[in-house]
Formats: C-alpha cells, structure tokens, sequence
C-alpha cells in the first residue's frame, strides 16, 4: 500500500522521508491504516500486532505540548497510541539508544511520561536493544502474510493439536515433518498445511523459537520446531 497525500483518519501528520528511512502504511489487524517510517517502528507494529492483549493501534495520534525549563513551548507527535484488552492505553516511542542521551530527547521524553501519567495511561519506549533482533524480525515479517482467517483450516488445526498433545506430549516437533504428517493424512497439498500451520504460529496457537530462521532461501528450515504452551494442552 502506497502512502497517500494525506495522512490516514487520526493521525495528525503524514511520516517524512529523509532519504535514508524507509516508510510505508499497513493496515492492522483491527482494519485501521497505520503509518511507519523506519525498519525500527515496523518491527514494532509486528509485535503489536502479534500481541493477543493489544487490541488496536495507530501512528501519529496527537501532538504533546510542553514547556522547556526555560518556558519556551515545544510540541511533539509520539510514534504510536496502542489499547489494550485490559483497557489500558499506552503511547510508545521508537528511538536510538544514543539519542536518549541528548537533553531535548530527556526533556520531552520527560514531558510525555508527564502527560501519560495524568491520563492514566503508560509511556513505553523502544531502542534497537528491545526490537526484534533479525531473525526474529525476518520470522515475522515472513508469518504476518498468513495472519489473514482465509490461512486458517480446522482440519490442519485439529490435526496439528492432536499430534504435538496427544503423539508428541507437548514437545517440540520439527515444523517439516508435522507438515508432511498432515498432508499425508488429510491427502492435501503441502504448501497448503504450511499455509494453516503458519496461520497457528501468527496467532500464537503454536509456538516456535522466533530467534532461530523458520525460512532459509525460501524454505523451511529442517531445525525450525514447534510446540504448544502447557496451558493450551487441555
């Protein structure tokens, strides 16, 4: 999705370019379009949107309003609004660990902790130490395409439950041979159960190691394993 000339619905600017950022629009998983302007902040957006607690997201919510030590006003746009299941709401910043250090980057970060709190709402920020690392990071960027209900197939889900529970006691299966055991019972395609099963890691119903690489030069990769939390066994 290409970025239009004006920003989307609730959002109070349109995200720049400064010839070396990328930037770009996606739309959540609540439906609504939300901006990014780094490799940092769509790293954070797939979190979020991995996230079963957050429920809704948007980029560039409002403009802060401040005052300096020395009375001088100051304005700054946060990155992202998020809400939560719980119906707490959070704004979250992403920036580089280096320029926490500057004083205006302190003041407003200050400022903003300030205003959030007399809302009643919680001030996060993120630095490339809290982001997605790589490999996770090219994991979800490479499950988020099976996100989509049309990837979800009760048979695959049925069948994958049954032999990491009931086959495997919960341990980790390697990600091929869970797919060919599948295909082979339910005589579908393969690609068609890797489609289902990646649908179960997006949404958590499997679990995987996101710092190892599910994919390699287009493939699964033979170590890519998956299993299912304890209290999800029942």
């Amino acid at each position: 999705m290409s970025l239009k000339r004006k920003p989307p619905e609730g959002n109070v600017r349109l995200v720049s370019s400064n010839g070396r950022n990328i930037r770009g629009v996606i739309t959540n998983k609540a439906g609504r379009t939300v901006q990014f302007e780094s490799w940092a902040e769509r790293a954070l957006l797939l979190r979020l949107d991995r996230d079963p607690d957050v429920t809704d997201y948007c980029s560039q919510p409002e403009r802060f309003a401040y005052l300096d030590r020395d009375g001088k006003s100051h304005t700054y746009t946060p990155d992202f609004k998020v809400w939560r299941r719980n119906g707490e709401v959070e704004i979250h910043e992403v920036t580089m660990s280096v320029r926490q250090t500057r004083p205006e980057i302190r003041r407003r970060a200050e400022a903003a902790r300030e205003i959030c709190q007399a809302r009643g709402w919680r001030y996060v920020v993120h630095t490339e130490k809290s982001l997605p690392q790589p490999a996770e990071l090219a994991n979800l960027l490479a499950l988020v395409r099976y996100r989509p209900s049309a990837y979800a197939h009760q048979d695959i889900t049925r069948l994958a439950l049954a032999q990491l529970v009931l086959r495997h006691a919960g341990q980790p299966v390697p990600l091929h041979i869970l797919a060919t055991t599948i295909a082979d019972d339910l005589d579908v395609p393969k690609p068609i159960v890797l489609a289902g099963l990646c649908h179960l890691l997006w949404h958590g119903k499997l679990v995987t190691n996101l710092n190892k690489l599910l994919f390699v030069s287009g493939e699964l990769a033979s170590n890519a394993m998956a299993w299912i939390e304890p209290e999800k066994r029942s």
